[in-house]
């Protein structure tokens, strides 16, 4: 029996043109290096192929988690900021970020890639199985995400 297909997981020059068009901002991507545990994480969702098996995972620190949840409904930069200052997105930034973590399915998607589909989206502490999938998906990029107007953060993209 072969080995399950390889999910794709892109790169920050691939994720731009995502971002952007989901948000219509201009979107800056810098590459970090890999980031192995979810310490200083605020949101994650994951992703399972078509098998009901877990496969991808993005995570994205509060300051992103509430930059990209305004941005995409328009909310004043100010909003957001206000929320980090409180370590919590306020319920309409939640309800937002669902809809960010949905399209993020898209950072996934490869010609040659089985499809994923978003099963689960939530905070720290992860579960058991969630938690040892962050630790040990083999492959995995971080980046710092910057949405014009509002102020950057940081994101993990992993699969196996």
């Amino acid at each position: 029996m072969s080995a399950p297909a390889k999910i794709a997981v892109h790169r920050s020059a691939e994720v731009m043109p995502i971002l952007r068009d989901l948000l219509g901002r201009a979107i800056q991507i810098k590459d970090l290096p890999p980031i192995k545990t979810p310490e200083g994480f605020y949101s994650v969702a994951t992703y399972d192929r078509e098998d009901g098996s877990l496969s991808a995972a993005c995570a994205m620190d509060l300051q992103l988690s509430a930059s990209l949840a305004a941005a995409l409904t328009l909310v004043p930069k100010g909003i957001a900021d206000e929320s980090v200052k409180a370590k919590k997105l306020e319920e309409m930034l939640e309800e937002s970020l669902q809809e960010v973590f949905n399209v993020s399915g898209r950072f996934f998607n490869g010609a040659n890639s089985p499809r994923v589909v978003m099963k689960w989206r939530g905070h720290l502490p992860l579960t058991p199985e969630r938690q040892k999938f962050f630790m040990t998906a083999p492959t995995r990029y971080a980046m710092e995400v910057a949405v014009t107007g509002y102020n950057a953060g940081k994101m993990i993209l992993m699969a196996n």
